[in-house]
């Protein structure tokens, strides 16, 4: 899953419950990713990434630190949370105009100790590059099992910033996603703006890991565009959901909550690019709005 929200400004908040110490992070723009811990989910995770770095005209060299401690968190969980079998991962982002905050959770077999600070470069390969890239870098354990890895980064350089501070948006800390989804992938953003530019790159990694051709792995950035572009006018709110399955040669996509009504919009066959290059458009009508469902194959 991939989540993105935003609040104005935040800070880290940590809470000792028993044995087990949690971190809450709250009041800041966030971007998260829920997908299963395996090898090809990082390129979809650095996807995530410069999709938000480029709607934040983010300093190449933050992104940069940020792809690389984050690739290295979420390999760590890919080789050793699971025992070398896929599981729930969760990465989220959080920017104020000060500093990002990266989350990476999962449901794994966990730390074998207390909640570290880590500030020796103990702790391996990958540890000691996420604390030489981050400013702090603490390993926490989860309730009912598993791993959060929290690492802040300044925001700042000279007094300069390394980022556009995004809009405010109030949307709630996401719930734990259980159980293995298969290679499916949920984005939630907010503000709606950051829809395109995530759910385009997430989308086209898909695309090519469900073996498309070129000419329709181009169509699906269209596709995106064209959701995203809807989205703008009728969601429900300042957040929107995203779910994409692939399969061999198909994509699944399913996107809402948007206004009631307004997903009929969709179904009607004028010409746009969702109706000429989508296969199937369902609308499915709740009271609180719309859920959308568009499936994209390749014959070729």
């Amino acid at each position: 899953m991939v989540s993105v929200r935003y609040r104005p400004s935040g800070s880290l908040h940590s809470h000792r419950t028993g044995e087990f110490v949690y971190t809450v992070i709250s009041d800041a723009p966030m971007v998260g990713l829920h997908v299963q811990s395996r090898p090809q989910t990082l390129t979809i995770v650095r996807g995530m990434l410069s999709g938000v770095a480029e709607q934040l005209g983010m300093d190449p060299e933050l992104l940069d630190d940020l792809k690389t401690s984050v690739s290295e968190a979420c390999n760590n969980v890919v080789l050793h949370a699971y025992e070398g079998e896929p599981g729930p991962m969760d990465v989220r982002v959080f920017a104020d105009g000060e500093e990002i905050r990266v989350s990476v959770e999962d449901q794994g077999v966990g730390l074998p100790e207390a909640p570290a600070v880590i500030e020796d470069g103990s702790g391996g390969l990958g540890v000691s590059v996420m604390q030489a890239l981050a400013r702090e870098l603490r390993l926490i354990p989860r309730q009912g099992g598993g791993t959060e890895v929290l690492m802040s980064f300044d925001g700042r350089r000279d007094e300069r910033p390394l980022y556009m501070a995004p809009a405010a948006a109030t949307v709630d800390r996401p719930a734990s996603h259980p159980g293995d989804a298969g290679d499916e992938v949920t984005v939630t953003v907010s503000p709606v703006e950051l829809l395109s530019p995530v759910l385009g790159r997430v989308a086209r990694t898909l695309a090519a890991t469900a073996h498309f051709s070129l000419d329709r792995f181009s169509d699906v950035y269209l596709i995106t565009d064209a959701l995203a572009a809807h989205a703008a006018r009728a969601s429900v709110g300042d957040r929107i959901t995203a779910t994409l399955s692939p399969s061999d040669r198909s994509l699944a996509l399913t996107a809402g909550r948007f206004r009631p009504g307004t997903g009929q919009m969709l179904e009607r066959r004028v010409p746009s690019p969702l109706s000429v290059l989508v296969d199937e458009v369902t609308v499915s009508a709740f009271d609180d709005g719309d859920v959308v469902e568009l499936v994209v194959r390749d014959q070729r």
